[in-house]
């Protein structure tokens, strides 16, 4: 059922609204041809008239200088219809574009989905959508082909909404990055790296709540040493790539780092062993990250989760053999170290789902049980905090706050039957729907 909602300018000026029910198949109104004609008219989903009013000057006048009353209008309009407004007039494209906007917009900044890469098909990669919450928006793609000379494009990565991605071109027989936005279908491809050193990685720093304007940080090895890294930044604002004079650093040979987790104004990484680091993006420099102790006996880190969720970074290592039981841990906005959020215990979903075990393998072996943390998703309160748990066949919502679980949806990565003994671990992105231009 749709209900009226209306706004009132003043004694003279009414903007009447349907709003819909959980995203259902209701009419929603669009706002068009305000300035060009000086009218409010108002359609169907489907495009068809139900209202048309003729405001008088005064009070078109009051409307286009409300700023305050613009931007309720336009919060109470779909995404698809947003994208139409930013082309009506340099005000409307400040308005929708403003970082105070998109806070109003989506105040928790919360994914809807997650994208699940189907990863024996590289030739052609598909992607499930794992629809989180109660927000039932459209998958925006099920195959990446927004090029037409690539064999493969691939998700580097996700960050609040834009998505990192890399080909390789046919034509030209190089690798290309964009920046890539689902919800719009715009993209970005980067200027082409200098040839000098090792790539090592690209990873993406956006924060749409801070800034409408991306960064992309890349890590090369230098000509000097293989154990001496520089880091090159892209903006959009310049469109090319430029060298941190400030942001050299080297790690002893043999040590790999691993993550490149975006949050804090930083690009974080954890390493096989000892203190990791970070890149401080507003100052330019590479520093120590502190890490929990491991455990006596053990050399090298066995992380299971390392990823951002809602202005967190959370943090899960397993290395007890009873890997059923693990902590969450949570930086520190400062930096200064890890505090545990939450301590899971996994064997009530083993009960229940017992095809997680691999019975054929001693029970004190780490990987006896088989399972996958994609992704740990915040809501309003603590009590919403879960665990997105892809074990054989299935994924599962596990709640952190007092355990329960609750198969999400039947899951099948492989082209065939999967079980324990044939678990594909897969790749995971975060689908936050977007306005931001690349």
């Amino acid at each position: 059922m749709t209900h009226p909602v209306s706004l009132v300018a003043n004694s003279s000026v009414k903007v009447a609204f349907y709003s819909t029910a959980h995203g259902g198949d209701h009419f929603t109104c669009c706002l068009r041809n305000y300035f060009a004609h000086k009218r409010m008219i108002m359609f169907s989903a489907k495009g068809n008239k139900i209202k048309t009013s003729s405001p008088s000057p005064s009070s078109a006048e009051t409307i286009a200088n409300n700023d305050d009353l613009l931007t309720e209008i336009l919060l109470r309009l779909p995404i698809k219809s947003l994208l139409k407004f930013k082309c009506v007039s340099k005000h409307w494209l400040s308005l929708i574009s403003d970082p105070l906007f998109y806070l109003c917009l989506n105040p928790s900044n919360s994914p809807c989905a997650l994208m699940v890469h189907k990863w024996p098909r590289l030739d052609n990669p598909e992607f499930d959508f794992i629809k989180l919450g109660s927000n039932h928006s459209v998958p925006p793609f099920k195959t990446l082909n927004f090029i037409n000379d690539a064999s493969v494009i691939k998700i580097i990565q996700s960050c609040n909404g834009l998505l990192l991605c890399n080909s390789f071109s046919k034509n030209s027989r190089k690798l290309n990055y964009y920046v890539y936005n689902p919800t719009t279908k715009q993209r970005k491809i980067l200027p082409a790296l200098s040839q000098a050193g090792k790539t090592y990685g690209l990873y993406l720093a956006f924060d749409p709540r801070k800034s409408p304007y991306y960064k992309v940080i890349c890590v090369r090895q230098c000509d000097i040493s293989q154990s001496a890294y520089r880091i090159q930044i892209y903006s959009p604002e310049t469109g090319c790539w430029r060298v941190s004079s400030t942001a050299t650093f080297i790690l002893p040979l043999g040590i790999g780092f691993h993550g490149g987790v975006f949050w804090n104004d930083s690009i974080h990484w954890y390493t096989d062993a000892g203190p990791s680091i970070r890149f401080d993006i507003n100052q330019e420099k590479v520093k120590k990250m502190p890490m929990p102790s491991m455990p006596d006996g053990c050399y090298r880190r066995r992380v299971a989760y390392f990823g951002e969720s809602r202005g967190h970074l959370c943090l899960v290592e397993i290395h007890s053999r009873s890997s059923t039981q693990f902590n969450v841990c949570e930086m520190e906005r400062d930096h200064s170290g890890w505090s545990v959020k939450y301590r899971v215990n996994l064997d009530g979903v083993v009960s229940a789902f017992p095809g997680m075990i691999k019975s054929y393998l001693n029970p004190s072996m780490l990987n006896y049980y088989v399972y996958q943390i994609m992704g740990i998703e915040r809501e309003e309160t603590n009590e919403g905090d879960y665990l997105v748990l892809h074990i054989p066949a299935q994924i599962v919502r596990y709640n952190l706050k007092d355990g329960s679980f609750r198969k999400l949806c039947d899951f099948a990565p492989n082209y065939k039957r999967e079980d324990a003994s044939n678990f594909g671990y897969c790749n995971a992105y975060e689908y936050i729907q977007s306005l931001a231009c690349v």
